[in-house]
């Protein structure tokens, strides 16, 4: 999880130009690392990382820092294991990562990672929207193409509305914008409810319900969508 210091510098130069270029966007205190992770165990890998999580927890206070997703429908490999990871800001993720790579019980750990996992691709993000998580949250993320960022945070906006009005309060909007590790997708957008009840319930909402219908096809005029897919956090 250590980043080298040239690495850093030019990822907080990302950081940077991507603040300007959308100021109208009002990014939020939030910076996300997503990482693809090849593992044959995501029961025994989600184990250690709460182990990881107690020692953060207790000497830096931040809770549960890294989070284990195992994807359900997802169309490009169910199974999925993605490793998620945030901080207010890439300088506050750097003192992170410097931490974990110097504290001895950490590395210790880190050293068993290295006989269950592999990273595969890493992403750094942006938050634009953020309305919170959940526990052990269940999520459908969105990965697409952006061409107007401050008219789709807008029309998140309208769903959020949308999901007050049908019953879905409990619906927590996160809307990030790529950074550094670029892919096909230039935003990832994710939905989390708090029980798997609820993903389905917000699917059948999201595949029936009219005004929402409405509302995709308005948002089809500044976004391509390139990837859907479910997904549960079983970090402990």
């Amino acid at each position: 999880m250590k980043i080298p210091h040239k690495i850093l510098a030019s990822l907080v130069a990302l950081l940077a130009a991507g603040l300007l270029q959308a100021a109208d966007s009002k990014p939020v205190a939030r910076v996300m690392v997503t990482s693809d992770i090849e593992t044959d165990d995501p029961a025994s890998y989600a184990a250690w990382q709460s182990q990881e999580n107690a020692i953060i927890k207790a000497k830096l206070g931040i809770e549960t820092h890294f989070h284990v997703f195992v994807t359900a429908f997802d169309g490009v490999k169910s199974g999925t294991v993605r490793g998620v990871y945030t901080a207010e800001s890439m300088a506050a993720l750097a003192k992170i990562n410097a931490f974990v790579a110097s504290d001895p019980a950490l590395r210790e750990i880190g050293e068993r990672f290295r006989a269950i996992r592999k990273f595969g691709p890493r992403v750094l993000s942006q938050g634009i929207r953020f309305d919170g998580t959940y526990p052990g949250s269940y999520v459908y993320t969105t990965t697409m193409r952006v061409t107007d960022e401050a008219a789709y945070l807008k029309a998140l906006d309208g769903l959020r509305a949308l999901f007050d009005a049908k019953g879905f309060q409990d619906a927590k909007i996160n809307a990030y914008r790529v950074l550094a590790g670029r892919t096909n997708y230039s935003h990832r957008v994710s939905i989390g409810v708090p029980t798997n009840d609820r993903l389905a319930a917000l699917l059948d909402l999201l595949g029936t319900d009219a005004q929402l219908s409405v509302w995709l096809a308005d948002v089809a005029k500044y976004r391509t969508v390139v990837t859907s897919t479910t997904a549960h956090d079983i970090t402990k």
